[in-house]
């Protein structure tokens, strides 16, 4: 499989979840809004973001069933993403 690259936005957001991931033990997903409140981007760049990073298999989201993101949280390979651009995760 390709090396996919990832833009300061997508880096970011792992770095975010990997973060609340472990504040909360992993036994909270985290929430979509609280996203865009850490976040320092446009919601629609954050979105777009999101879902390529989803299309990418590094994390995964639920949705209402009106389609709005709910809750995201790191899939395995996200979350090794996210220990390399963190250095550690301990």
């Amino acid at each position: 499989m390709a090396t996919v690259r990832l833009s300061q936005l997508q880096r970011r957001i792992l770095r975010w979840l990997a973060a609340d991931e472990k504040r909360t033990r992993g036994m909270i997903t985290s929430s979509h809004p609280e996203l865009v409140a850490a976040v320092p981007s446009a919601k629609g760049n954050i979105s777009h973001s999101l879902r390529r990073l989803e299309t990418q298999g590094l994390l995964a989201m639920t949705r209402t069933p009106g389609g709005k993101t709910e809750s995201i949280y790191l899939t395995a390979a996200g979350r090794q993403k996210a220990i390399k651009l963190l250095g550690s995760y301990e």
